[in-house]
């Protein structure tokens, strides 16, 4: 059993369509949502049998010993540099620091404003921003009001940006933010690269696809699951960037799913992937040919085949947990293309 446990920041509103793709944004409150566990079928289970982290001069050399589903042991060693490697880890989501940086540029655009055209206070009560604008002319007033709310509208955007969170809309419409997975997977392909060609010959010298992808499957699912059942509010700081997850060697389901899809990327720059976000659960999706007998799920018209790398459960190429198979049929999730 695995426990995908994803506290994102969600904003509701009204399902506005009823399809999987991102719906349009509206207003609401702020509240948490706390998604829960995920159960994997009973079938074999992954197994690291050693993981060692030697610091060297320049880099971090990282060594696994692990399982497969066909119990057979493999044995990989890599390094990374061990400044990309400091640098790595995300920032949690500190709703203070939001409102920080909205004042401060609400009082910048303030100052552009002539004190005699318009009045203008901003306070902040309650851990909110409170603005109060009067001017002689009502059309004045309002156009002074929307200036400092655009403003403040552009420091969210700003602080998402600055610590790597994105817009997210679930199957049901509702908005929230979440770590910006999109972002992680652009940034860290070229570290990346060296690692998904050593893996790539180590799968299989004559580049079998197929083979390469169980083969990091299978790693991925080995590496011990990051357990969020005591993160109590959704800050983000349980998500593990592909480097801080390698390093630290834990992570959560978005987590291994990011870092798998990281590594596709670096070899593979045009395959189609995507990131499928279920109501508990986090998978990819790659677009290859089926073989005899596999069936594919459609993503805007085009054929995929699953990809489970959360683990513990040992789960092939296109092999999915029940519980996934369910809520995919029943057309309970939304998905992001990876670029």
């Amino acid at each position: 059993m695995a426990f995908c446990i994803k506290n994102y920041l969600v904003k509701f509103t009204p399902l506005i369509s009823s399809n999987n793709a991102f719906g349009p944004f509206g207003q609401g409150l702020l509240l948490v949502i706390a998604l829960f566990t995920f159960t994997l079928p009973q079938t074999a289970f992954s197994e690291q049998i050693s993981f060692n982290k030697n610091t060297l001069k320049n880099d971090i050399q990282l060594s696994y010993q692990w399982n497969d589903k066909d119990q057979e042991r493999h044995q990989f060693s890599f390094t990374l540099p061990l400044n990309k490697i400091k640098a790595s880890h995300h920032k949690r989501f500190v709703p203070q620091q939001v409102k920080q940086y909205q004042y401060i540029a609400m009082q910048k655009e303030r100052n552009k404003i002539d004190a005699k055209a318009a009045r203008i206070e901003i306070k902040r009560i309650g851990g909110d921003l409170q603005l109060s604008v009067s001017s002689r002319s009502p059309q004045a007033s309002a156009k002074y009001q929307r200036q400092l709310l655009d403003a403040k509208d552009k420091a969210f955007e700003q602080y998402l940006s600055d610590n790597y969170y994105a817009h997210f809309t679930d199957y049901l419409g509702q908005r929230g933010i979440k770590p910006d997975h999109l972002r992680y997977i652009s940034e860290n392909q070229a570290v990346l690269k060296p690692f998904a060609e050593a893996m790539y010959l180590e799968a299989s010298e004559q580049g079998d696809m197929r083979a390469f992808l169980n083969l990091l499957l299978s790693w991925l699912q080995s590496i011990p699951y990051d357990d969020l059942e005591n993160r109590l509010s959704s800050n983000g700081s349980g998500f593990s960037p592909p480097l801080a997850l390698l390093s630290g060697n834990r992570g959560d389901c978005d987590s291994k799913s990011v870092l798998m899809a990281s590594v596709i990327r670096a070899l593979f720059p045009r395959i189609e992937l995507a990131m499928l976000y279920l109501p508990n659960h986090a998978l990819l999706a790659i677009s290859l040919p089926l073989s005899k007998g596999e069936r594919g799920r459609q993503i805007e018209g085009e054929t995929y085949l699953l990809m489970e790398p959360t683990g513990p459960a040992l789960m092939s190429l296109n092999e999915t947990a029940a519980t996934s198979r369910r809520a995919l049929d029943m057309g309970m999730y939304s998905y992001e293309m990876i670029p």
